[in-house]
């Protein structure tokens, strides 16, 4: 099944009877897949059944996700150097060395531990250069070039007050074939006076591609305006201000999360969580369940597993 597109797969059922071009673009509308339809049917399907089943709980940190990394920092302050961008990993016999260039001096720093752990996403660490080159497997190499990123941007409003309410809105979301796609209303301090904030857009893909051609304040005006489109001109009355994020637009992510095209499950997949000599891997993009949090931990834990197997002194965090 890796050969096959979501859209492939729709079209041209291999286990059943196709479906409809009508059916297809309902799908993917009503499901927000037209920016995704082309990449890999079993990771496509993975995000879906997260939804579609009816034992999956989601879970959150009370007073933003910030907490969790704040969580670490009274252990680990004395050792976190900001404002340092890695630009080259170098793997000795018996050392790894890391280099970095200071963003406000352009000075370099080396710092050396006896193994590294790299967590910045494949995407921004093709510009990382490897020393020596074939320290890294070529099957790495091809995983760091080939693996899919995907656009995503997000945008916040914020009203005077939870106006949505009034006509039947208490949480959930909207999905629009509008540029906004998917509208997700708060789930937090229902009933309750004063401003609210809806996530007035979140899209994927080709359904992000509109949105990185604007500037943050372009895309709060245009989620404005469809906001309006959905719930009348009160959406410009209630108005206060608004927010934006593009992951693609970001150095440090360029791109939201990982997600396969065909076949990459079967070419890449093996490859990427897998040591390169003293050089181990963790991140999103490396667990079983990429895109989510709850991968970024699992791969955590188990690079943590895989440093401590050594027991060979100090390891350097990146």
């Amino acid at each position: 099944m890796d050969r096959y597109s979501m859209e492939t797969y729709l079209r041209n059922h291999p286990w059943g009877p196709a479906l409809s071009p009508g059916a297809v673009e309902m799908i993917k509308v009503i499901w927000d897949l037209e920016g995704l339809s082309e990449y890999s049917f079993l990771g496509i399907s993975e995000i879906l059944n997260l939804f579609l089943d009816p034992r999956m709980h989601f879970y959150e940190i009370s007073g933003g996700f910030d907490q969790l990394p704040k969580a670490f920092l009274p252990q680990l302050k004395e050792e976190i150097r900001f404002r340092q961008q890695m630009v080259k990993i170098r793997q000795e016999r018996d050392r790894v060395l890391i280099y970095t260039r200071n963003r406000e001096t352009g000075e370099i720093s080396q710092y050396e531990g006896d193994r590294a752990i790299i967590t910045i996403p494949f995407s921004v660490l093709r510009w990382v250069k490897l020393d020596p080159r074939d320290s890294f497997s070529h099957n790495k190499r091809k995983a760091i070039r080939e693996l899919h990123y995907v656009p995503s941007v997000k945008t916040g409003l914020q009203f005077k007050s939870r106006f949505w309410e009034q006509e039947g809105l208490w949480g959930g979301k909207a999905v629009t074939d509008l540029p906004i796609r998917f509208t997700y209303y708060p789930n937090h301090g229902i009933g309750s006076g004063g401003p609210g904030v809806v996530l007035a857009s979140y899209t994927w893909e080709d359904d992000a591609a509109p949105w990185d051609g604007l500037s943050e304040e372009e895309r709060i005006l245009r989620a404005l305006e469809n906001m309006a489109r959905l719930h009348g001109s009160r959406a410009y009355r209630e108005f206060i201000t608004g927010s934006s994020f593009s992951w693609t637009r970001h150095p440090w992510s360029a791109g939201s999360v990982s997600l396969y095209e065909p076949l990459q499950y079967t070419e890449l997949f093996p490859f990427i969580p897998t040591p390169e000599g003293r050089v181990h891997f963790a991140g999103e993009h490396t667990s079983s369940t990429p895109g989510w949090i709850e991968g970024a931990i699992e791969s955590g834990i188990r690079a943590a597993v895989e440093v401590n197997g050594e027991r060979r002194g100090k390891t350097i965090e990146i």
